[in-house]
């Protein structure tokens, strides 16, 4: 048993993201500054790579948490405690700002997601671990 979700996108990051990078490429344009151009499209393409490249997987027994090439960690289910929805904005493998849940696992660790389909996702660690008490309100 292998259940995908991907992670919600907001949709508002990639248009921040744009609209805060205009004004560098524009001096970039306008001064012919093709080093600042490369970099921007580089930074660029690395945030969509790392919104579009984060994902969770549920297996027997493990929940795989992964965001491109920085995080790529493996949580027991059975040390998961708690699911409570959090308003956090600190960095996490989440391409949401406002679809989060924070994970509670093990002693005093957490992880905060975002999975697409959040109560199909709850449900399927519940499945495997009965003992996870979950907070969306």
């Amino acid at each position: 048993m292998r259940k995908f979700f991907a992670s919600k996108v907001d949709i508002a990051l990639p248009i921040l993201f744009v609209v805060s990078s205009i004004p560098a490429i524009l001096i970039g344009i306008t001064e012919k500054d093709w080093v600042l151009i490369a970099l921007m499209v580089a930074v660029f393409a690395m945030v969509m790579y790392l919104l579009f490249d984060t994902y969770y997987v549920i297996t027997q027994g493990i929940l795989k948490v992964h965001s491109g090439f920085i995080v790529n960690k493996n949580i027991s289910i059975e040390s998961i405690k708690s699911i409570k929805k959090t308003d956090s904005i600190l960095s996490a493998p989440a391409s949401s700002l406002t679809e989060r849940i924070e994970v509670c696992y093990g002693n005093s660790k957490t992880i905060i997601i975002s999975p697409k389909e959040k109560l199909i996702f709850i449900a399927e660690l519940q499945k495997q671990n009965l003992e996870i008490k979950v907070e969306l309100l």
